[in-house]
């Protein structure tokens, strides 16, 4: 059966590390009183019983856990929520509004076009407006009372075309040449409809006197938008990247890790991608790599790095948010591979392309509350095998109470309705570090993996008893140990040959005990 590793089911060494950890509970006997130096006594020294749920909810608020319908337990990593708003993104349509601009008229009427120096690859259909103003000043130097007309036939509220008259006073007399200038005057354009044609809007102008006096000069007309914004926009919206913040997914569920095997049946990387954005969005991935344990630094392969469709809402569907859905998987990635190298991160930078394809026949929209959000997420089902994968963690220890002892067995006995092998070593070491002995001789293995069906299931539970014995020199040598190394190893049932699932209610049962012996 071909092996894509991938240090899965490494659960089983935090199960043992919280087991073994149990044996602190040996501090509770520093008070015992030894009545009787020709005695054996037996000393419970703890008993530790949990299943791989319980195991699991110890992880932090980025981690948690599932139960399938099946009761399968399944493990998820998530990332940062990443996005950008419409705020964003309507700075990046127009390039520039043209300020206030000085319009010259050779006639009593004219028209002339106001631009907004669009991107190139926008095209606007038409916008609502929010926050925005129009400024404007007139400047003549007549001997008599001019009328100003003016009108926006593409600026309309409620259907009608944005107009206003004013009358600008005379300037003085020709012995006297001054300037007549109307002060400065703003509109507010909130709620009014936009209406460009080739990215420009035409001004209807038309100024007259009250005679048939000709011109000495000519009128000079001053107008401007300004603070453009947009609560609505339609249109051909550009072809730009929308540019995400990069983050890595912390995967702590290797951290004891050091070697061995481990399979996952079916791994994956999941994208939700909330989307409110009326127009075609479709995913860049710039970065998606996976760290591991030794330093090393593996890349997702798939061809849909670039090629992710996000949904989004039609025109019929304005203020609505679609959802897409969307997981790499052993069947269009290489992520059973990656992920089988003792993965500790998931490093990720993701953008999206607006309008992909470049289409302007597809004419879309957004609003001013448009969003666009990913949450990228590990998921680690508990299904698949392990073979030879090792754990380690230290612990304290003190044997300063039983130093009148000259002997010591310990019992450890073992019920596992889990379907792993566990190999347990204990090293003894003292307060620098220096190993003085080891518990077993060889490693001993103490779990007994249960046996399994077709499906990978458990069928019964698995006993197991094993024994170390100190006695005389030996045991006198680790009384002065300070530290315990402990290195667990595992391997699913067979030998890392057969699936298995880990399922919520399986449960492992650990009861260590001491016999110590005293003389004369």
């Amino acid at each position: 059966m071909e092996k894509r590793i991938l240090k899965a089911i490494t659960g089983c060494a935090i199960l043992v590390v919280m087991i073994v950890a149990s044996c602190k509970k040996v501090d509770t006997f520093d008070n015992m009183k030894v009545v009787n130096y020709d005695a054996e006594f037996a000393i419970p020294l703890f008993t530790a019983k949990t299943s791989f749920q319980d195991i699991l909810e110890k992880f932090d608020e980025d981690t948690y856990v599932q139960v399938g319908p099946d009761d399968l337990i399944t493990v998820f990593y998530k990332g940062d929520v990443g996005g950008r708003t419409s705020e964003d993104i309507i700075d990046s349509l127009v390039a520039h509004t043209g300020s206030l601009i000085p319009i010259p008229f050779s006639d009593t009427s004219n028209v002339a076009k106001f631009g907004f120096e669009l991107q190139d690859s926008v095209n606007i259909d038409f916008a609502i407006l929010k926050n925005t103003r129009l400024v404007y000043t007139l400047q003549h130097s007549f001997e008599e009372v001019v009328v100003v007309e003016f009108e926006i036939p593409d600026l309309t509220l409620n259907g009608a075309p944005f107009t206003f008259t004013r009358t600008v006073s005379a300037a003085s007399p020709p012995d006297i040449p001054t300037v007549t200038v109307l002060p400065f005057d703003t509109f507010d354009l909130s709620g009014y409809k936009i209406s460009p044609e080739n990215d420009s809007v035409a001004l209807h102008y038309t100024a007259f006197k009250t005679t048939s006096q000709t011109y000495d000069t000519l009128p000079v007309f001053i107008v401007g938008i300004l603070d453009l914004d947009f609560s609505y926009v339609e249109g051909h919206l550009g072809n730009d990247i929308y540019e995400m913040d990069r983050d890595t997914i912390v995967i702590d569920f290797f951290e004891n890790w050091t070697r061995g095997d481990v399979y996952f049946a079916d791994p994956k990387i999941n994208l939700v991608v909330d989307n409110s954005f009326g127009f075609p969005v479709r995913s860049k991935t710039n970065v998606l790599d996976v760290f591991t344990v030794d330093g090393g630094k593996l890349a997702l392969e798939s061809p849909y790095l670039n090629n992710i469709n996000i949904d989004y809402p039609l025109p019929s569907e304005v203020g609505e948010t679609k959802t897409t859905f969307f997981d790499f998987n052993k069947d269009n990635s290489n992520i059973d591979v990656i992920l089988g190298e003792g993965p500790t991160a998931v490093d990720y930078h993701l953008d999206a392309v607006a309008n992909p394809d470049n289409d302007t026949l597809i004419r879309g929209f957004m609003t001013d509350s448009s969003m666009f959000s990913v949450q990228v997420e590990v998921e680690l089902p508990m299904y698949g095998t392990a073979t030879g994968f090792e754990a380690r963690d230290t612990f304290g220890i003190n044997f300063d109470n039983y130093q009148e002892f000259n002997d010591v067995e310990f019992k450890v006995i073992s019920e596992n309705g889990i379907p792993l092998d566990v190999g347990l070593q204990i090293f003894f070491a003292d307060e620098d570090g220096i190993v003085l002995d080891s518990l077993f001789t060889p490693q001993a293995d103490i779990l007994e993996a249960a046996p399994v069906d077709g499906e990978g299931i458990p069928t019964t539970i698995s006993e197991k008893t094993t024994f170390a014995t100190f006695e005389g020199s030996r045991f006198d040598n680790i009384k002065t140990a300070k530290m315990l190394f402990m290195r667990a190893s595992f391997s699913t049932v067979n030998n890392g040959e057969t699936l298995v699932k880990i399922l919520s209610a399986q449960e492992v049962e650990i009861r260590m005990g001491m016999k110590i012996g005293v003389g004369g």
